[in-house]
């Protein structure tokens, strides 16, 4: 029989390893929640997971912000809301050291803190914070309002040019040195006791010498005139005394030693702002002055913007006030073109690659406006891969851009002048103008509208129109190098000119017949100011056929190689031919004209009355009487005279004359 000392030897230790197992077990189960017995603030967090306990400490943290505190100065009793002075706790750290409680050593480390935590408790601390700036703020209100006496650091003022003096003297003041950390710590807590403030005797540091130093400076801060100067941009400015009086200021520092003259930011910044843009600009990109006769670039540098350094200003104005009288007025790198000088000069394979011209008769007002949008296209730069609109660049067109009113496309028929999409009417021919440059220059079409009707000044198919904010005109740089647009107008005619490198394509359009042609008609319109008669008219527009148009662009590649790339098609309505006529003949055919009166005296009754029938019209007769007899039966008068315009059917008054012997 075999000895059973070896079941009783391994029993001990099983039972030692029980707790062990249990903690290993506990803790497997419990890994996404705080250990037991543990506390942020008095607030217990054991076992939760973060959003819990996280919620529980953000409620004491309402807690404690809305729990009013109670001080004492000077025997006045003041109540302090912890929101004024910015009271924040800091959570989030709390809940991290939380989680960390019983898990920051090692397998038997926190063993034993495991076993621990069933009989004692572990205590987070909860940070909390407050704007030191507002207590100060609190202190200072307490102060005036409690303490008749306050000591004085005296001061120097400005008022209306002269200057103020104020000299320290001794008082009673609020002990800074404890009471902040009293408030802070009355207010960190729900068991407020209410805390007496300490008020003791205080003696400004500052003294008379100090405060005659400083008024002697500022006076000479004030005293004259100061010219500040950027070669930078250019810029000069004279701030006059009575600007320098109101921006001067002496404030004491921190702890009270000094009482250090200055300008007020603010102020300057008040006096300077009428000319603000003249010294901040906006940055310029570096662009290409462009030749189109021998296609010579020469780079236009660009810069970057500026921005005004006003803290170092406000040192340079203290000194030239104090010295010479004049200054730099400085400024500080702002924002970057997006095109450099330097981008520019990495350019250096750029070409001719199309150009195309449109004529026009002069002095029409639409050529101010072609030559104006010319003008601001001139020298624009696309970058590879991007989108280029003629609305993107330009905007709108505005009477204060300098754009006037001209014959415009609206609503499909062509007006002038008083409609908002009269100002900058005509422009479409530059439109047209840059999207044939686009076309020979082999570059991707990203948007155009070709008119509805078909002006013969524009090549069939291959045009374009523009309206603000639509029709646009748009392609994209679809090379590797930027593209330059270079403008030029004469007179009677406007180019659009493209520069850059597009790997030796070369574009050529083949347009073919007008297909399906539709013939204008004719359109009376009756004319309301009643200018015309009947049977006269008075041209206003010429007609134009409608019909469908097909055009190819042909990109021939290096290695000779033709592909077309791009297939226009386009259908043209007819635009009537109008001619202003008598509202009667609206129709075509005449209706119910006004009848132009011939004269009838003198014809017997029947012949006055044939014509009058003849006319479209009826006659009265009233006699009178006559005293030869070969005026009886004769009109003697009519009514309407000879040469009105009557309505047809109208009666007129005849005068008959009778004989009686």
């Amino acid at each position: 029989m075999k000895s059973p000392k070896p079941i009783f030897a391994i029993a001990p230790i099983a039972i030692l390893l029980l707790p062990l197992g249990i903690y290993l077990a506990d803790r497997a189960t419990s890994t996404e929640e705080i250990s037991r017995n543990v506390m942020v603030a008095n607030v217990p967090v054991g076992g939760m997971v973060r959003a819990d306990a996280t919620l529980a400490v953000e409620a004491y943290e309402n807690t404690l912000r809305t729990d009013t505190g109670v001080f004492t100065v000077n025997g006045q009793t003041f109540k302090l809301s912890p929101i004024t002075v910015g009271l924040r706790a800091d959570v989030a750290t709390a809940i991290d050291e939380a989680f960390a409680a019983r898990r920051d050593g090692g397998v038997f480390t926190n063993f034993r803190s495991w076993l621990s935590s069933f009989s004692t408790t572990e205590f987070i601390p909860l940070a909390i914070r407050f704007d030191n700036d507002a207590v100060d703020k609190q202190i200072d209100m307490w102060e005036a309002e409690a303490i008749p006496n306050p000591a004085f650091s005296g001061a120097v003022t400005v008022v209306e040019g002269v200057v103020l003096l104020e000299y320290p003297h001794p008082g009673q003041a609020i002990d800074r040195s404890t009471s902040s950390a009293a408030i802070a710590a009355e207010m960190s807590t729900l068991d407020k006791q209410g805390v007496v403030l300490d008020v003791i005797e205080s003696v400004p540091v500052l003294t008379k010498a100090n405060i005659d130093a400083a008024a002697e400076e500022i006076a000479g801060m004030i005293d004259a005139s100061i010219t500040m100067v950027s070669s930078q941009v250019g810029f000069r400015t004279t701030f006059r005394p009575e600007h320098l009086a109101s921006a001067a200021r002496a404030d004491i520092n921190d702890d009270g030693t000094e009482l250090l003259t200055s300008f007020d930011a603010g102020r300057v910044l008040a006096i300077l702002e009428p000319r603000r843009t003249e010294y901040e600009i906006l940055p310029l990109d570096a662009r290409f002055d462009i030749d189109l006769e021998t296609d010579k670039f020469t780079i236009i540098p660009g810069r970057s913007g500026t921005l005004l350094d006003i803290d170092s200003l406000l040192i340079e104005m203290k000194t030239a006030a104090l010295g010479s009288g004049n200054g730099p007025f400085p400024l500080l790198v702002g924002t970057q073109p997006t095109f450099t000088t330097e981008d520019a000069q990495a350019f250096t394979s750029l070409g001719p690659l199309a150009g195309f011209t449109t004529k026009h008769p002069a002095r029409q007002s639409r050529v101010t406006n072609i030559q104006l949008m010319a003008d601001e296209v001139n020298g624009a730069i696309v970058l590879p891969g991007d989108v280029w609109t003629i609305n993107g660049h330009v905007g709108e067109r505005t009477e204060a851009k300098g754009y006037v009113a001209a014959p415009a496309i609206i609503n499909g028929e062509p007006y002038c002048c008083d409609h908002p999409a009269n100002i900058g009417g005509g422009v479409s021919q530059f439109g047209t103008t840059l999207f044939n440059a686009v076309f020979f220059s082999c570059l991707e079409d990203a948007g155009h509208k070709p008119h509805s009707l078909y002006f013969s000044r524009y090549p069939m198919g291959r045009e374009a129109t523009l309206g603000v904010p639509a029709p646009d005109v748009a392609f994209r740089n679809d090379t590797d190098h930027p593209i330059v647009i270079a403008t030029a107008y004469t007179d009677t005619s406007i180019t659009v000119k493209m520069y850059g490198d597009n790997g030796g394509l070369t574009c050529t359009d083949v347009t073919h017949h007008p297909e399906d042609i539709v013939e204008f008609e004719e359109e009376l319109v009756a004319d309301e100011e009643g200018e015309l008669e009947p049977g006269q008219r008075e041209h206003l527009r010429s007609g134009i056929d409608g019909f469908f148009i097909k055009v190819d662009r042909l990109v021939t590649y290096p290695d000779g190689r033709v592909e077309t790339d791009m297939n226009l098609v386009h259908r043209y309505r007819p635009l009537t031919e109008q001619y202003l006529v008598h509202p009667c003949e609206v129709t075509g055919e005449p209706l119910h004209c006004p009848v132009k009166l011939i004269s009838v005296v003198n014809l017997t009754w029947a012949d006055a009355l044939a014509q009058l029938s003849d006319l479209g019209l009826f006659a009265a007769k009233n006699t009178g009487f006559v005293d030869d007899p070969a005026k009886h039966d004769i009109v003697l008068t009519q009514d309407p005279a000879p040469g009105d315009w009557v309505e047809d059917g109208s009666t007129i008054a005849l005068t008959v004359g009778v004989y009686q012997e």
